[in-house]
Order: structure tokens, then sequence, then C-alpha cells
């Protein structure tokens, strides 16, 4: 397994291109533009969820992890491609535009269920090329069997996994891929490890008593490599380190409160505008990490 930080010279396996056939070609721009289709297919049958869509096409980080996503599945049409959590509008922008089978998991039934109600609203639920099909799943206990899968992706969604469950779940989608399969994922990076904790309920964990609950973990270079790249089933075929310049518009959004509310339309836009690589050393602020598996033919 080969780990480094690439900076635009980085000798990482090359990977094949697939044709697209929608909008998101043109990569963050398109993904933006993506989510607005999105919203616009669920209004006529879901309009309460359609113009909640409408109002926030695509959030501020995820229109570039979502590119990312996109450029980084190499799979032609009919490969089936497992969603481990991620928001859910990229499982029917790669369904409808790539001809993907899309299995979208999510450890909170009512995700799940929402999940349901927009694949369904666009005419996209169901099993089969070109369809989303929602299940609940724990990632770090999948049901699928070994190489039930073409690729998978997670899209912010590990660092979220308490205690030593992110390895566990990198290892999960790995063994879910067959060989030669891809797994494609994205987490929040920075100079040192940092864990954060909240008051209150997160996602399907409680707290107890006074205790606070665990929210997510920031990875530096050495946690990312000991905990999601450390496999011995798997070459890394590409990781970059994303983040923003001099301008801070992630805290600024933060700051804004419901002020955030108007400007939420233009947040993918932003993000598109912001958002860039930024590698060690270099003059961004790395705040992400994004990374594309391969698992191997055959033990190394």
């Amino acid at each position: 397994m080969a780990v480094g930080m690439h900076e635009g010279d980085s000798a990482v396996t090359p990977l094949a291109r697939p044709v697209d056939r929608g909008p998101h070609r043109t990569g963050p721009l398109g993904i933006w533009s993506a989510g607005v289709l999105v919203a616009l297919r669920t209004l006529r049958k879901e309009p309460v969820l359609g113009l909640k869509r409408l109002a926030l096409p695509v959030s501020y980080w995820r229109s570039v992890e979502f590119a990312y996503a996109w450029r980084s599945l190499t799979q032609t049409a009919g490969a089936r491609v497992l969603d481990l959590g991620s928001p859910k509008d990229l499982a029917a922008m790669l369904a409808r535009h790539r001809g993907y089978e899309v299995v979208a998991t999510d450890i909170l039934p009512e995700a799940i269920e929402l999940s349901r109600r927009y694949a369904a609203a666009q005419g996209l639920e169901g099993r089969g090329p070109g369809r989303v099909h929602s299940e609940v799943q724990d990632g770090r206990s999948l049901t699928y069997a070994d190489a039930s899968f073409d690729a998978a992706y997670s899209v912010s969604v590990l660092e979220h996994i308490p205690d030593g469950g992110d390895s566990i779940a990198i290892r999960e989608l790995i063994r879910v891929v067959r060989p030669g399969g891809l797994v494609v994922v994205t987490v929040p990076y920075d100079q040192a490890y940092r864990e954060t904790f909240v008051e209150g309920p997160v996602y399907e964990r409680k707290p107890a008593g006074s205790e606070r609950v665990f929210f997510e973990r920031h990875y530096d270079r050495e946690t990312l490599a000991a905990r999601l790249l450390a496999s011995e089933m798997v070459d890394v075929v590409d990781l970059a380190l994303w983040g923003e310049g001099a301008f801070r518009m992630e805290a600024l959004l933060e700051r804004l409160g419901p002020l955030r509310v108007p400007v939420s339309p233009l947040e993918g836009l932003l993000g598109a505008a912001l958002l860039r690589p930024a590698p060690p050393g270099g003059r961004g602020h790395p705040m992400a990490a994004f990374f594309t598996l391969r698992r191997r033919r055959s033990p190394s």
C-alpha cells in the first residue's frame, strides 16, 4: 500500500473515465445544477421535499465531495454500487446519469424512509440499473456477502462512527467490493487529530446522564493512515487534501445561524468557487481528505 498526499505530480494509478450522461461532468458547478434538477424532479410528487431541496440544492462541502466521488467512480453503466450513509442526492445522480444500481444505506430508519421518498418521487426507486434501493444497514456489520458490489462510496460518514467503528466500517466496505473494485471516501482533516463531543443525541446514539456524546473526528496524516488506509487488501490510487484559502467561508456560514437560510441555495456555488486542493506545505488550509482505494485482485 502506497500512502501519500498528492500535490499535482503524484504517482497514483490512473483511473479510466466513463462517459458522463448528465450535467455533472463540469465538476462542482455541475453537481450544484444536478441538485437543482433533483429538486425539480421531486416537486411534482413530493412538493414539500422538492421545495426543501430547491432551498438547498447542495451544501457548501457537498459540491466538491460529490464531484470527487463522481470523478473517482469509474464503473460502466449497470454497475452495482454501495452508498454507506452518504447524503442520498448523490445516489439519485449516479443512478439517473450513470446507470448504476445504487444500494443506499443508513443506520437510521427515518433516513432510509426519506431516501425512498426522494427516489420514488424521481421515478428511481427500486432494484436494477438506473435505480436506487434504500435499506437500513450498520456500516460496522454489513449483511452483504463478500464481493457483492462493483464499487462503494461514503461521503462524510466514517468520522461520525465512535470508538474504532471507522476502521471497522472501512474494512467492511473493502470486504463487500469485488477485487479490482473501488472504495471512495471523504472525511474531515486537520493539521492535528481532534475529536468533538456534543450534548444531546447524535444519530442513533443518546447521552447517558450528563455524559457528552461523540460527534466526529478530524483526522491528521498519521490517524488517516492508521485508521482508514492500513488494509493490506487495497492500494491507494488517489489521496488528496481539500480546504479553503485565506477567506474562511465555512466559519462565516456557521456564524450566520438562521441568517444562513437566504444563502442556502447558493452554498454549492460558494463551495465550487472557494474550496480547492490544499496539499501539505501549500498556502491553503486543509480541511478534508478525499481518497480512493482499489481492492487488490490477489493477496499481497
